[in-house]
């Protein structure tokens, strides 16, 4: 009895075991998941600096081709503008200049006229003072551009002359101008006004004879 109440004792007062610690998983968290959840997967890898780098630059090379081609657009843009408005501003300056050179033209052929007819007059002081202002304002529209149209003993031209009549004439061929009426006068080369002429028709005899079949038929008719 003595040597069993003795071993309850011992096996009572035995220290306690602590119970043995789980298996831990594959991943070696103690939740045996193999790796399969976010706390015992494996941190992402590092990017290549190198691959950072190439990546950077191709989109900054990207955004250089992208402003040089808007940088071009708009220099042409700018250019094209710029030429836009110095051909606006030259139209208007010439379209200005027009209007007031028809208004000297007028000027000058009164006192063209005026000279003309100082010949029958005694006083040759005023027909030289009027031939001095005529020089004067000829040489005036000559440094602006002006610049006098041939018409008298030319081809008639519809772009440079008008013509009032047609004249019969022994000396001046057919289309030929006969007789300059009005002067003209073109602005940078562009007519200004055109000369106002009397266009030649050939000798009068070839304009008043009939044709070689009217001629026929008047002798036929003569003889019967």
């Amino acid at each position: 009895m003595a040597d069993e109440k003795d071993e309850r004792e011992l096996a009572d007062n035995a220290p306690v075991e602590d119970a043995p610690e789980a298996f831990p998983g594959s991943c070696g968290c103690d939740c045996d998941c193999s790796g399969a959840c976010a706390d015992c997967a494996a941190p992402p890898e590092e990017p290549d600096p190198l691959d950072v780098l190439a990546g950077a630059l191709a989109a900054s090379e990207k955004e250089r081709v992208l402003y040089k081609d808007q940088l071009l657009r708009a220099r042409a843009e700018f250019d094209n503008y710029r030429k836009r408005v110095a051909r606006d501003a030259e139209q208007l300056r010439r379209t200005a200049a027009q209007d007031l050179l028809r208004d000297l033209l007028a000027v000058a052929d009164n006192l063209e006229r005026a000279l003309e007819h100082a010949g029958v007059s005694d006083d040759g002081g005023v027909a030289e003072g009027v031939r001095m202002v005529l020089r004067q304002m000829q040489d005036l529209m000559a440094s602006r551009g002006v610049a006098g149209i041939p018409a008298a003993g030319e081809a008639f031209d519809p772009n440079l002359h008008e013509a009032l009549a047609m004249q019969p004439s022994d000396d001046c061929p057919a289309g030929m101008v006969l007789v300059e009426f009005l002067k003209g006068y073109t602005l940078d080369g562009a007519v200004l006004r055109p000369a106002k002429v009397v266009v030649s028709s050939g000798p009068a005899e070839a304009a008043d004879t009939p044709p070689a079949g009217d001629a026929s038929a008047e002798t036929q008719e003569t003889n019967n």
